[in-house]
């Protein structure tokens, strides 16, 4: 047996030069042959375990470093490629643990050899690959080419990747495959070593967390750009009536964070014919803006799908069932994948004329267009969450075509006579303050599920604490009790338990813990409280519509809030005769008390006497509501804000800035009506609130 101890790049210099030497120095020591055998394979095995640990270390900073998922990989692929000589180190990557396709996302070329990186990979049908995921320990493969099952396709990748040999193993995070490392030797036939197969499946485990890990980071970034998108448009939209504009910005931001082939926007016309009218591909990819042909199956089978507002995912059209008419025509604009989704507008009887086939009784909507993203190179597996984001564009793009067909009505009225000038103004008026509503409206639906989701995880924590109040008082109440007892077993019971206390001050805290549990108590109660107004903000009451007494709703909110009426704040209540109103009685008695608990804040603020007003009254159509206080008044600058959710100008602490957001939400969203506020500083403020008679549900 003989041992080659040479100086390693991955060993500390002190390391190397205490291996060399100690080489040098076992024969001078008289030891026998098998003895400095041994002493030799005990340092080769030194040699190879801070290999091992320092490849760790080097692979482990460089996860700390960065969560980027291709950096950590490439990284770890070079660490490994140097380590072992090989001439190919690569690590394929299951994009979820129903995958069946593996992506090459990390790769280390020695030489002058073809690239990997970036190559999908199926599971089924590769038996190598299934060989390594159905073992924990590494697959190690001398003559790759006469691995047993490869098929004739499998063994042209092998033989243009130039494989001669391979090891690789599978990385397994908490049970489940979410990769592979793979080892390859072009250059020739390679006999691997236990310590390489060992080496190897030590960094493997290290590299599944990393994976994991960059996996949920880029699922959060994803998620992030994703609503980054959604801000960007609903801003154009809320910026510009430009429908182009906003159409191609759409479709390039799209086609980016979707990282496919090709996005286009799909305009139908007539008898369901139409053309591709905005565009974003990447290159080789051939551009199919303008008329792109016919489909010849849409009328008859695809029509009334999308027009109820359905998305169709198509991960490859040769295995998706459809008709053969469709693939070809598919396959015609070199698309292997897509997923599409319908544009569906209002409907808009004065620009029927235009796209006639667009309409049908049956729905309310209109199917404006489609749209599409492509996956030309390859087919594709759709994830939920692109489904969700292409279908949120799709209804920005609906509305922005809705505001941008209002928008010209308007101007070509403008044209045809000057005479209804004022009209228009007051259309485009309307139109706008339409657009601030559907925007808001987006806001506080988005903003009430993760509010939702925050006051389900707070309320969590705090049942731990509430429920276990009772049961630390009933332990210190049995351990006092023990204490007690054992104080009148005996003198020397009754002279010990006399110093602990002494000590410990036991008296205090008997006498204390009760104040201690009673402030835990009321912190308790103040989350409570919290979690009970952010539900209140994310998911309001559900109960039936009813006729109820509004007149009635003031009166239980004043009783509620009787603690905060001070001497020195006068009540004047002017109600009007009201018919029955048909509402949500709960969410109605919400906003009024939220009204009234913001009056009296400001007249206690104010430190002066003052008067809180409360006036209702009935017009043709509609309730008036009004709740005026004499307070501080609020700012010019901020009135735009108040209806805003967390916005609040009360001390931290003093309020969550959500009372106003859940009235804007109940009386517009809910309801159909308005809120409006009208104050001045130093005079006081009123908010003004208008519920409908009628089309209130129900």
């Amino acid at each position: 047996m003989s041992y080659n101890i040479q100086e390693s790049d991955h060993l500390s210099p002190r390391l190397n030069s205490w291996l060399l030497e100690s080489e040098k120095w076992m024969p001078q020591q008289g030891l026998t042959l098998p003895e400095v055998d041994e002493q030799k394979a005990l340092i080769m095995q030194m040699k190879q375990q801070v290999q091992l640990s320092n490849l760790l270390n080097q692979i482990n900073n460089e996860i700390r470093s960065t969560l980027d998922i291709e950096e950590i990989l490439t990284s770890a692929c070079r660490l490994l490629g140097q380590v072992l000589k090989c001439s190919r180190s690569s690590i394929l990557v299951k994009e979820s643990n129903t995958d069946k396709t593996l992506v090459t996302r990390g790769e280390y070329n020695a030489g002058d050899y073809p690239m990997q990186l970036g190559m999908k990979v199926p599971i089924i049908g590769n038996p190598h690959l299934e060989a390594i995921i159905s073992q924990q320990e590494s697959l190690a493969v001398t003559k790759f080419i006469d691995f047993p099952g490869l098929n004739e396709q499998s063994k042209k990748i092998v033989e243009d990747l130039e494989i001669k040999s391979m090891l690789a193993v599978a990385t397994r995070y908490q049970g489940e495959v979410n990769g592979i490392i793979g080892l390859h030797q072009s250059d020739r036939e390679r006999e691997w070593t236990d310590w390489e197969r060992q080496l190897l499946e030590g960094v493997a485990s290290q590299l599944a967390i990393a994976i994991n890990q960059a996996k949920l980071y880029s699922k959060t970034r994803r998620l992030a750009e994703q609503e980054s998108l959604l801000r960007l448009i609903s801003n154009q939209i809320r910026s510009t009536l430009d429908l182009g504009t906003i159409l191609q910005t759409a479709v390039r931001e799209v086609r980016q964070l979707l990282n496919c082939d090709r996005v286009i926007i799909y305009q139908f016309q007539d008898n369901w014919q139409g053309k591709v009218v905005v565009e974003d591909m990447s290159v080789p990819w051939p551009s199919i803006l303008g008329d792109m042909g016919a489909d010849k199956c849409f009328k008859g089978d695809y029509a009334d799908f999308y027009q109820q507002g359905r998305v169709r995912a198509i991960n490859d059209i040769f295995q998706a069932d459809l008709e053969s008419c469709h693939v070809d025509f598919l396959d015609s604009l070199q698309v292997k994948a897509n997923l599409i989704v319908p544009i569906v507008t209002s409907r808009n009887e004065e620009n029927s004329a235009d796209t006639a086939v667009s309409y049908d009784p049956k729905f309310p909507g209109r199917l404006w267009g489609l749209l599409i993203a492509h996956e030309c190179g390859d087919t594709r597996n759709w994830e939920q969450q692109e489904t969700e984001l292409l279908s949120q564009i799709a209804d920005q793009m609906a509305i922005a075509i809705q505001q941008a067909e209002l928008y010209s009505q308007v101007q070509e009225a403008a044209v045809k006579s000057q005479a209804q000038t004022q009209q228009l103004q007051a259309t485009l008026e309307e139109l706008r303050s339409t657009q601030q509503q559907l925007i808001q409206s987006e806001k506080m639906s988005g903003l009430g599920q993760m509010v939702a989701g925050i006051a389900h995880e707070i309320n969590n924590a705090n049942n731990f604490i509430h429920a276990n109040l009772f049961h630390a008082q009933e332990y210190v109440k049995t351990l006092t009790e023990a204490l007690d007892l054992c104080a009148k077993a005996g003198p020397e019971a009754a002279e010990a338990i006399a110093k602990i206390n002494e000590e410990l001050e036991l008296d205090y805290i008997r006498e204390d813990f009760d104040k201690l549990l009673n402030s835990m108590r009321e912190g308790s109660g103040r989350i409570r409280s919290i979690v009970t107004t952010l539900r209140s903000f994310s998911r309001l009451d559900h109960s039936e519509f009813k006729a109820v007494d509004l007149n009635e709703g003031f009166e239980s909110s004043l009783l509620m809030l009787q603690n905060k009426l001070k001497p020195n704040i006068k009540i004047n209540k002017q109600y009007g005769n009201l018919p029955l109103v048909n509402c949500h009685a709960g969410q109605i008695n919400q906003v009024f008390y939220a009204l009234i608990d913001n009056a009296l804040d400001a007249l206690n603020s104010a430190k002066k006497p003052g008067e809180l007003t409360i006036r209702t009254a009935s017009e043709p159509g509609w309730v008036t509501i009004s709740v005026r206080d004499t307070g501080t008044g609020i700012p010019a600058e901020i009135q735009d804000k108040i209806f805003d959710p967390f916005f609040t100008t009360k001390p931290v602490g003093s309020g969550t800035g959500l009372g106003l957001s859940v009235c804007y939400q109940v009386i517009v969203q809910a309801h159909g009506g308005r809120i409006n506020c009208v104050s001045q500083v130093g005079e006081g403020t009123e908010l003004i609130v208008e519920i409908p008679l009628t089309n209130q549900g129900g």
